[in-house]
């Protein structure tokens, strides 16, 4: 399971999700990050998962995505920062080769 909650302050929407971001949640993500962009493209998101207990490979591979497209990646916790720190790595790898 997972909770969704949008914030939107000025230029700039954030979701704030709790639980795990696994399964069909992460196209529910996705949707939620597709649905802002297209109404305003120059609006930023940010990415609060300092709730997040669990991510799955598709989660992952969402907030690779999200993070190319200029997302801001916010952990909370430790668990979190290490994932988010093993996906910037992760780009910087594959872009600077």
């Amino acid at each position: 399971m997972l909770r969704i909650t949008t914030i939107d302050s000025g230029a700039t929407t954030t979701f704030r999700l709790e639980g795990r971001l696994v399964g069909d949640w992460v196209a529910e993500l996705e949707s939620c990050c597709i649905s802002v962009k297209t109404a305003d493209p120059t609006r930023k998101l940010e990415i609060d998962m300092s709730d997040v207990e669990f991510i799955d490979e598709k989660g992952e591979a969402l907030l690779e995505r999200l993070y190319l497209d200029g997302a801001e990646l916010h952990g909370g916790n430790p668990f979190m920062e290490s994932i988010i720190a093993r996906i910037v790595e992760h780009l910087e790898l594959r872009y600077d080769a």
